[in-house]
């Protein structure tokens, strides 16, 4: 896959995914990174709490279930930290670029912390870097705009399941989505990454705290919407 989203794969990449649908049971997932959200703000940035941007978990449930829950965090993902954002222009007309900055890279901390099994694996860091990316780009559109309501926000449509089961190790979903910018945003000429167009996607999970985690993931450019 081009771009940010790339194949996660133990072939592909040589990552130490953890458990997966072949009956294995997941391990519990590697320490968190040292670095703190509240860190990755520059002192000139108002200050927030390390908790200041919480990620969507993904509830365990149903295939059917989970893909919405799987769209819905990754929506959230794209537009994390619009209200904190929507609060600073509220006292300001103008919020510094490393600031913009810095929102996208809590977003990305609570994500990548929350979500998903690994953690520190250096293609994995990659592919953190180039959400966090895309968070930066919709923090900006969101500044250029001044519309922060909820239903002027980036989110993710399901197109299609294509084949989606579960077992007591984990859920494999393999369905067709595609994202629509928020409104009054630029045209991107990378079109979000390819994702403002159909994407297939490819989803293993597995259940951790009640809830389930990222064990794979890959999206690819699909055709015939």
């Amino acid at each position: 896959m081009r771009s940010l989203f790339k194949t996660l794969t133990t072939a592909g990449l040589g990552l130490a995914l953890i458990g997966g649908l072949g009956g294995c049971t997941p391990s519990q997932p590697e320490p968190a990174p040292v670095q703190t959200p509240i860190s990755v703000l520059d002192p000139s940035c108002p200050v927030l709490a390390p908790d200041a941007i919480e990620a969507l978990r993904i509830p365990q449930g149903t295939p059917a279930e989970t893909i919405d829950s799987v769209l819905a965090a990754y929506s959230a993902w794209m537009s994390a930290g619009s209200d904190i954002l929507t609060g600073w222009l509220e006292t300001s007309s103008q919020v510094p670029e490393v600031c913009i900055d810095g929102l996208a890279e809590q977003g990305s901390l609570a994500y990548s912390q929350t979500i998903f099994v690994t953690h520190t694996d250096l293609a994995w860091q990659q592919y953190y870097d180039g959400q966090k990316q895309l968070t930066s780009q919709s923090l900006r559109n969101l500044m250029a705009s001044g519309a922060a309501a909820p239903e002027n926000q980036g989110r993710f449509e399901l197109l299609k399941d294509i084949s989606s089961s579960a077992t007591e190790n984990g859920t494999f979903l393999k369905f067709d989505a595609i994202y629509h910018p928020a409104l009054g945003s630029p045209v991107d000429p990378d079109d979000w990454t390819g994702l403002a167009t159909a994407t297939r996607w490819y989803v293993e999970l597995v259940p951790f705290d009640g809830y389930f985690i990222i064990n794979y993931v890959e999206q690819k450019a699909t055709a015939g919407y």
